[in-house]
């Protein structure tokens, strides 16, 4: 669940943060400038090594309980991808998981997110939601995840290209066309609701 350099970062020399780039998230955040006790604009090589130091840490399952008393907000597992890590994370409290590889933006090979989501559902036996991305590019990708028995379907790079090329309202004229291919969709095959659609795609599934 940590933040490791890849093979493809580090063929394409490719990690900005530890280069002082890509970090004004962090030193806009009152909470990760108290920990640097100076001006972060002053010394970006101690705000790359202080980036590093915290993302760089490996979560593991223990961790889990240090999170449960930081905070009272849902806990959601994002990169569950096996049925073993979902009965884990029920097991421990989790309020939810995310089935997702990340869009394989680290790794250079893997399964498909979308492979791996039925046995996911499977394994969450209802109790707990289950969120999905990597590689939804259109309403017709959300709507097969979504058949396969995804709670909810979540969309990356699409709506940030939408931004880049037409600002807010290229991302209201993207939205509206994803709704609107996947109501298409529905609509086509037959599948009035969403518990229409999940329930037919289920029982194919099994």
């Amino acid at each position: 669940m940590g933040h490791r350099l890849a093979p493809r970062d580090l063929n394409t020399a490719n990690f900005p943060q530890l280069r002082g780039y890509c970090l004004a998230n962090y030193v806009t955040d009152e909470h990760f400038r108290s920990r640097l006790g100076n001006d972060p604009d002053a010394d970006p090589l101690a705000t790359a090594a202080l980036w590093a130091s915290v993302f760089g840490y490996a979560t593991s399952w223990s961790d889990l309980d240090w999170i449960r008393e930081a905070t009272s907000l849902p806990i959601v597992l994002k990169g569950i991808s096996h049925p073993d890590d979902v009965r884990k994370a029920r097991d421990l409290g989790v309020d939810g998981v995310y089935c997702s590889n990340h869009g394989g933006r680290q790794a250079n090979g893997g399964l498909p997110a979308l492979q791996t989501l039925p046995k996911v559902v499977e394994a969450a036996a209802d109790e707990i939601p289950v969120l999905f991305d990597s590689g939804v590019r259109s309403g017709s990708d959300m709507v097969k995840a979504l058949a396969m028995g995804a709670t909810a379907v979540g969309t990356g790079r699409p709506y940030v290209h939408a931004l880049a090329v037409g600002g807010e309202d290229g991302v209201v004229h993207h939205l509206r066309s994803f709704l609107a291919e996947a109501d298409l969709l529905m609509a086509i095959d037959g599948y009035p609701t969403l518990d229409r659609l999940r329930a037919a795609g289920l029982e194919r599934l099994h």
